[in-house]
């Protein structure tokens, strides 16, 4: 899995630049040092690299007030794009606006960029400028979800939030709560306090309605990707209890680890969709769960 950190040694400071301007700045002719402004010092500076130590994209946040933050330079290596990476840098940089108390993000996207800023929940507001002559650039707009971690279709997120308080009322009980939507995981919270045993660690029926819960947005998040609807139940599911939790329970989707065809519920009426469910403490593996679910129109 890649890591998103803040370069370190002069290496990596030159290879960061190396790959803004190789990427930015070099196909429209302009030289070394046109991908750098006045406001390095005082940015927050993210970068992945790969095992070999290669540097496969970037990305810069500074503030422009109190209020708003700004993306910039985002980059990602030719040869490493489709996996990732722009969002796991995107994501970074939100979370550190987020916990700063920025109210809005602001960037100015390509116009092949478009897209991808759009389904992380930033609205498109205006034309912007013109650059070399004819890359167009749009003023994109942010506002701060309710929740850090709400990255992808914040409005999505929120709606699976509400849909479980107000129609699951075991899950507001239990204190079970999205904390992040990505393009590659789908995670949940829950209060340890609400489901304590007696032996003071977390009930297992309670480990269990997480593991399901956290199953069951995974599904409904992947319809919503898929533009469908249905009703989605539990046929099936398998949990494995590994170690005893005790301080911070959370649940974890791999997203690429679910199987399914969900455009089966078009020519159907029903479709199945298996999700693998890890449940953690802390960054400790607890629980694994396996369920089969079911969605008919």
């Amino acid at each position: 899995m890649f890591q998103v950190s803040t370069p370190q040694s002069s290496e990596d400071w030159q290879a960061y630049y190396q790959l803004r301007w190789q990427v930015l700045r070099a196909p429209w002719g302009e030289p070394r040092g046109s991908e750098q402004d006045d406001l390095e010092q005082e940015a927050e500076h993210r970068f992945i690299k790969n095992k070999a130590g290669e540097v496969l994209g970037v990305a810069r946040l500074h503030f422009n007030n109190q209020q708003q933050a700004q993306v910039r330079y985002m980059a990602v290596a030719e040869g490493n794009r489709n996996q990732h990476i722009g969002s796991r840098l995107l994501h970074e940089l939100e979370k550190i606006a987020w916990n700063q108390d920025a109210d809005e993000l602001v960037l100015f996207a390509r116009e092949r960029a478009l897209e991808f800023y759009q389904r992380h929940g930033y609205e498109n507001k205006e034309k912007a400028h013109l650059a070399y002559g004819d890359v167009q650039h749009y003023k994109m707009v942010k506002l701060k979800p309710s929740e850090p971690g709400w990255f992808r279709h914040p409005n999505w997120t929120q709606v699976l939030q509400n849909t479980w308080r107000e129609s699951i009322p075991i899950s507001d009980a239990m204190g079970i709560k999205v904390e992040s939507y990505t393009d590659w995981q789908f995670t949940t919270r829950a209060d340890l306090n609400a489901n304590l045993n007696l032996h003071n660690t977390m009930f297992a029926g309670s480990i269990y309605s997480l593991a399901t819960l956290t199953g069951w947005g995974a599904t409904y998040l992947a319809l919503k990707e898929a533009g469908l609807e249905g009703n989605i139940v539990l046929a099936d599911a398998n949990i494995k209890y590994l170690k005893p939790l005790n301080t911070d329970p959370k649940g974890c989707v791999d997203i690429q680890t679910c199987k399914g065809n969900l455009i089966e519920l078009q020519e159907a009426g029903k479709a199945s969709y298996l999700v693998p469910v890890t449940i953690f403490d802390g960054d400790q593996v607890v629980a694994q769960f396996e369920g089969q679910f079911v969605v008919k129109k």
